[in-house]
């Protein structure tokens, strides 16, 4: 009775060793920023100031040229977290295919509107290794 015990964690082991495994997680949907969410470092950036000269406490009236400033920020940051969730999420969508990996990057960038091929070539590998069970 106890040798069957032995062979079952065996048994188990190798099934699971057995071809790849498609590991991949769907990519989380991004959280878009609004200027009310806004860390004091970001708030820094917007600006182009150190974070020591932005004040802890938020002024109840800033000014519109800070405002201005905060908008553009937010809608720059939010296009780009949405243009890295669309790669992450077709690259995740082609993790199957069979097409060669820069072919695939190109279809990616024509559907997300990316110019950066690198990254894009790296998030379709990165997604393609998970696919066939590699890290």
């Amino acid at each position: 009775m106890q040798k069957h015990w032995i062979c079952l964690p065996i048994l188990a082991l190798g099934l699971a060793a057995c071809g790849p495994r498609d590991s991949c997680e769907v990519p989380v949907q991004p959280k878009m920023l609004t200027v009310t969410d806004m860390s004091r470092e970001q708030k820094a950036n917007a600006l182009g100031v150190p974070p020591d000269r932005i004040p802890v406490e938020t002024p109840v009236a800033e000014s519109p040229a800070s405002q201005a400033a905060y908008a553009s920020y937010v809608a720059q940051h939010n296009r780009a977290v949405q243009t890295g969730y669309c790669v992450d999420n077709e690259a995740y969508k082609a993790r199957n295919m069979k097409d060669e990996m820069s072919t695939v990057a190109r279809a990616v960038m024509a559907t997300c509107k990316e110019g950066a091929e690198a990254d894009t070539l790296a998030t379709v590998l990165k997604y393609r290794n998970c696919a066939t069970g590699n890290k």
